[in-house]
């Protein structure tokens, strides 16, 4: 291969070379490459590129018009841009065997969960049966990619030890109300950036959040939440609308991995273990059900479409299955 490639170098430059600068180029190109590895390589096909392209921003166009948040098209661009790249085929021609292999070589390289890649498969799916309704394409090669076995394991809830450490860990009061917060309304970590001062109302103790699909609820702060955000809003001195921003100046509001990072560092510093934004709201889920809320309540509350949602957020207490075993077998 490399041969090949300096013969065709020379024979593009042999009618402005004299055969001395030949004899002497040769003799650079041999030298210069002799420690490279060189191989053939197809010439992207400028039309598939456009063919591809114009159909992924075509749908994200309509995805964002449907409401998804801008974090959930820039994660859909990213997993659709990497597949429609590395494929490199024309949309229609994109067929399971390529998505197979994709995805497979993905786990393979990066080392991902089977839930991680049942993720991809859900971003896969979305695209290509929008492209069939639309009618772009014929055949939808997705439903023959059956999802990736998941191990099931029960995630748990902070238990109330376990909230009272991180409680006691918070040193700022934007911490603590952020904690306070994320557990009386149970939303996720999304919601709570997004928060605007505007969006609190102390006087109904209600806030307005703004879910998947940009749909409007209303939670609800508990005394805890009510006091702490109080106490960390009457503290600022920046004039930034969002509800939680960077301690430094020019206050900034706070991004989701700096939310993240802060509930990570909190369980580092007390010794709890997997602590992040997310399992407050599962333990939010949990402690309401245990509390008797009606499942259909804590489904409105949390803001899921299908209750079945809602019961993968909700363990049973165990304890309470020994309790009720023994009062109602004890006959």
């Amino acid at each position: 291969m490399k041969e090949k490639l300096i013969l065709e170098i020379i024979n593009d430059l042999k009618e402005k070379l004299s055969s001395e600068q030949i004899d002497s180029l040769k003799a650079v190109l041999n030298r210069r490459l002799l420690h490279y590895k060189i191989s053939s390589k197809p010439v992207e096909n400028d039309e598939e590129s456009k063919n591809y392209l114009f159909y992924l921003n075509l749908y994200l166009e309509e995805r964002k018009s449907e409401g998804l948040s801008l974090e959930t098209i820039k994660n859909y661009r990213l997993h659709l841009s990497l597949m429609l790249n590395k494929v490199h085929k024309n949309i229609e021609d994109i067929n399971d065997n390529d998505l197979t292999e994709y995805l497979k070589e993905y786990k393979k390289l990066r080392n991902v969960s089977n839930g991680y890649l049942n993720d991809i498969r859900h971003v896969f799916n979305s695209f290509f049966f929008w492209l069939q309704i639309k009618q772009h394409i014929t055949t939808n090669p997705m439903p023959s990619i059956r999802p990736f076995k998941e191990m099931k394991r029960i995630k748990k809830p902070f238990s109330g030890e376990q909230m009272e450490q991180l409680r006691s860990s918070c040193s700022r009061e934007r911490d603590l109300a952020m904690l306070e917060v994320l557990y009386s309304t149970a939303i996720r970590v999304g919601e709570l950036r997004q928060l605007n001062r505007q969006d609190i109302d102390f006087s109904d103790v209600g806030v307005t959040v703004f879910g998947k699909g940009n749909k409007e609820r209303e939670t609800y702060l508990n005394p805890k939440s009510f006091y702490h955000l109080k106490q960390y809003l009457d503290s600022r001195t920046d004039d930034n609308e969002a509800l939680f921003v960077s301690i430094r100046s020019p206050h900034q509001r706070l991004t989701r991995a700096g939310i993240e990072n802060i509930f990570r560092q909190l369980g580092c510093k007390c010794g709890v273990d997997k602590v992040h934004p997310h399992r407050f709201r599962r333990t939010a889920a949990t402690d309401l059900l245990r509390a008797g809320m009606p499942l259909e309540e804590v489904k409105e509350y949390l803001g899921h479409e299908k209750i079945d949602t809602t019961m993968i957020y909700c363990t049973v207490n165990k304890d309470n299955v020994r309790n009720s075993h023994q009062k109602y077998m004890s006959a």
